[in-house]
């Protein structure tokens, strides 16, 4: 009786050791350049392992090269003097915080509050464009793009796109792509600030 209690705790033991590394398996990724965007502009801490001791801060604003990704949650970092830093990823966004801000104050200059007349405004401005491909570039790392039946944030959502999945354009609005995914034949519109050009 007693070597099968043992023999049991030991599966416990063992399974739960495989839970515990699963809850912190790494995805490796190219190295890529983010930036930290915090919303109310103060610096973001950088630990010595996800949820671990602060060894530093950077400012918001600031780009790093992203080594890999863990659970969603946590990017593994170059810090300072290749140092490995980890921080969360629900503060890093794929372009400057400045261009993002350029973007909405462009964007504000010309809507006019009436969802009928903006979106007709929009599809007035469409041009068509020789095929060409970008990838989905959500304003969070962790979040999605999506593609809605017409080109504004009142209409319905077709699918969602996590980041580098890609998405074919079709023709080129003011603010808006008309893309079609090369999967599924579906064919809807982003908006620009969530598209990269391959």
């Amino acid at each position: 009786m007693m070597k099968r209690i043992l023999t049991l705790a030991l599966a416990a033991v063992l399974a739960l050791a495989v839970c515990v590394s699963c809850s912190f398996a790494e995805e490796v990724v190219e190295k890529s350049t983010y930036y930290i965007y915090t919303e109310n502009g103060m610096g973001l801490n950088v630990r010595n392992a996800p949820n671990g001791d602060i060894i530093g801060k950077l400012s918001n604003g600031e780009a790093v090269q992203v080594q890999s990704f863990i659970n969603d949650s946590w990017a593994l970092i170059e810090f300072m003097d290749d140092q490995p830093g980890y921080v969360n990823t629900r503060y890093l966004i794929h372009i400057k915080p400045e261009e993002l801000q350029k973007i909405v104050e462009e964007e504000e200059k010309t809507i006019t509050g009436d969802p009928l007349t903006d979106i007709d405004a929009e599809y007035a401005s469409a041009v068509d464009v020789d095929d060409y491909k970008i990838t989905a570039r959500p304003a969070r790392v962790t979040s999605v793009v999506n593609m809605r039946w017409i080109p504004s944030e009142t209409g319905r959502v077709i699918a969602q796109y996590k980041a580098t999945e890609a998405l074919i354009v079709l023709k080129e609005m003011d603010h808006y792509l008309q893309v079609q995914d090369p999967d599924t034949g579906d064919v809807g519109y982003i908006h620009k600030k969530f598209a990269a050009r391959q």
